[in-house]
């Protein structure tokens, strides 16, 4: 069987959309932080339809915790999605460090979870993939109105970079998809005269979560070669994957 995935927020939208998908041919382990009872649901939504799923408990801001709550597992997975991150603060620039330590926080535990991965699996087994949910507000043209939600991705993006570029040749492999607007419950942060306007700019509906969490696991089947971050181009992903199943 190929290599199991754990899942950041694999109880959200995107996180939950790539658990159903990746359970079909891989062991998944559903990580949550406060939504334990929609984590377990899934779970066991994916075993009654054949797969393998588990929720775990991912304490991302208590390094301790995290170390005994991974340590846990009854194997360890070859691959980790990043698919967990907080919902952006919609305020002019000058409010925006009411979100900075939010999002701060966020980055902090996404690169936790990376070391602890590396340090408990990773460096023995000869490397692991990353995979990272980041968002095309942090590229050209900036998204308005949410200054420490697009500085954190990119620093996320950034991060990942770096630990490819030390790790990588170690084994470290990195992928990362930066879709735009997607249909999940973090749109209720922005005002609904802004999306409606940006829906009619996108052909009147954004991207669905499972096209996003298909392009993820179109990446788990084309490895990158270490030292290197993949971009994940959404749209030939997800052609390819769709002319594969049609």
């Amino acid at each position: 069987m190929t290599g199991g995935l754990l899942v950041t927020g694999g109880s959200g939208a995107i996180g939950g959309a790539l658990c159903r998908i990746a359970a079909r041919r891989r062991p998944v382990w559903v990580g949550y932080g406060a939504g334990a009872a929609r984590a377990r649901a899934l779970a066991a939504e994916i075993a009654e339809a054949g797969g393998r799923a588990e929720p775990v408990a991912l304490p991302l801001q208590d390094p301790a915790a995290l170390e005994a709550a991974l340590a846990a597992l009854p194997e360890p997975p070859a691959s980790l999605a990043l698919c967990a991150w907080p919902a952006p603060f919609v305020a002019p620039f000058g409010r925006q460090g009411e979100d900075l330590a939010l999002q701060a926080a966020a980055l902090a535990g996404c690169h936790a979870l990376i070391a602890t991965a590396w340090r408990l699996w990773w460096r023995r087994a000869g490397g692991g993939h990353v995979l990272a949910v980041l968002s095309a507000a942090s590229e050209p043209p900036v998204a308005r109105h949410m200054a420490a939600y697009v500085a954190q991705k990119a620093a996320l993006r950034a991060l990942l970079a770096a630990a490819a570029a030390e790790l990588g040749p170690a084994g470290l492999r990195v992928s990362v998809v930066a879709p735009g607007f997607v249909e999940t419950p973090m749109l209720g942060a922005f005002d609904p005269r802004l999306l409606e306007r940006a829906r009619a700019d996108a052909g009147g509906r954004f991207l669905p979560p499972e096209r996003v969490a298909q392009a993820l696991v179109a990446a788990l089947d084309a490895l990158p070669p270490g030292g290197t971050v993949q971009d994940i181009h959404l749209a030939e992903e997800v052609e390819s994957d769709e002319k594969q199943t049609a």
